[in-house]
């Protein structure tokens, strides 16, 4: 989603920086954003008010709630498509490429669950 957003709005980003804290998101926001979705994502009860309070810092409240919500959308979508062993789209095989993630076998199309 955020990768069709930047392209959309003729935005840069460089989606390594999901993978590699040490890589520049080329994003308006983007330390502070991936910040507090990681520390939503991870659970982290002590981070997330400092991340969160970072993000409404640089971007203003309505942006950091299409933040939180975005976030928990995609762990529902996420969780859903987990539940029922739904395989990855061999269309989002090249971003898992370039961010050096291997989709487990079971969710591979084709394979028996």
């Amino acid at each position: 989603m955020l990768r069709a957003s930047a392209k959309k709005t003729n935005r840069p980003i460089n989606l390594l920086s999901i993978v590699d804290a040490g890589v520049d998101p080329q994003l308006e926001w983007g330390r502070p954003l991936l910040e507090f979705t990681d520390a939503l994502v991870l659970r982290d009860t002590d981070e997330l008010p400092v991340a969160r309070q970072r993000l409404l810092d640089v971007a203003g409240e309505p942006a950091t709630v299409r933040a939180a919500g975005c976030a928990g959308n995609f762990q529902l979508m996420n969780r859903a498509l987990d539940a029922v062993l739904a395989p990855v789209n061999p269309v989002f095989a090249p971003i898992g490429q370039e961010l050096g993630i291997t989709v487990p076998a079971h969710l591979t199309p084709g394979a028996s669950a």
